[in-house]
């Protein structure tokens, strides 16, 4: 991947969905890496994009609305950025309320599973964790782990004895996650995301789209408006792969820090102003002007 100097990183998390940094912590971030913009792209919530855009105009740098979708093509997970939509649309509405409530729920049941099994440590209840988190619709572990940290009951060195007996996919919870809660990611479809972000007045692009080279025919069809091309998970190969459709399409190409990195929201290292985790100003003022469309 051709080294640039990069304008925006498009792909971020903040405390409202699965990350440490407060928005405004991630564009003061961008700020001292030398960006001129900043994209929030929390999970399946906006409640963000607020406080991103107000220090993002503080600093004098450009934003727009951001957002990264969990969705399923048949079965298979996918995730969707969407970006510049409105979020009042009523569909688009009704998206957003039930993709943050899957997590948010699920969270809420294993926290409660937890308890009862005895691995999870006891001397907080779930009201406590929705107290001091007033803003968010969407609550992951993280947020019952910093709760736990600021009462004492776990050290912020323990997150690993925290989350993997109680909050890990891989505890095989799912099924009966499901069950109890009536809620999963495999009811959002993919195609039908794509199309609620284009009917809300927005830009529906493909999230780091290692492995899926084979699904660009279900993409194209579905209608999508752009590939995030530059990102740390994407192959040379597929980098150039999806780089060339963009071009031969006139689609929107993206990218991001996502989780990498220091603008990555959970304390990670390393500059990010010309690794392979953003767009030039040129691809940024594409999307900022909606260009292609």
């Amino acid at each position: 991947m051709e080294e640039i100097k990069i304008f925006a990183s498009c792909h971020n998390h903040s405390c409202f969905s699965d990350a440490e940094y407060t928005p405004e912590e991630l564009v003061a971030i961008a700020k001292e890496q030398g960006h001129g913009g900043f994209i929030l792209t929390d999970h399946d919530t906006v409640r963000g994009t607020y406080f991103t855009n107000k220090a993002a105009r503080r600093l004098g740098m450009k934003s727009i609305l951001g957002c990264e979708f969990t969705t399923t093509h048949n079965g298979r997970g996918v995730h969707f950025l969407g970006f510049d939509f409105n979020p009042d649309n009523k569909a688009m509405a009704e998206l957003l309320a039930y993709g943050s409530s899957v997590q948010t729920t699920r969270t809420e049941l294993l926290f409660k599973w937890g308890l009862e099994r005895g691995t999870l440590r006891e001397g907080m209840t779930w009201q406590d964790v929705r107290d001091d988190h007033p803003y968010n619709d969407y609550l992951c572990c993280d947020q019952v782990f910093k709760s736990m940290v600021k009462r004492g009951i776990y050290t912020v060195e323990e997150y690993q004895e925290f989350r993997m007996p109680n909050f890990s996919y891989k505890l095989g919870l799912e099924d009966a996650v499901y069950a109890e809660t009536k809620k999963s990611y495999k009811e959002v479809i993919t195609s039908d995301v794509v199309e609620i972000i284009k009917n809300a007045g927005g830009v529906p692009v493909v999230a780091h789209p290692h492995g899926q080279m084979n699904l660009t025919k279900d993409f194209l069809d579905m209608g999508v408006m752009g590939f995030e091309t530059r990102f740390p998970g994407v192959t040379e190969e597929e980098h150039e792969y999806f780089e060339n459709l963009c071009d031969e399409h006139g689609f929107y190409k993206m990218g991001g820090s996502d989780h990498s990195g220091i603008l990555g929201g959970i304390g990670g290292e390393g500059p990010c102003a010309y690794e392979g985790s953003g767009i030039s100003e040129e691809n940024f003022m594409m999307i900022f002007e909606r260009k292609l469309g």
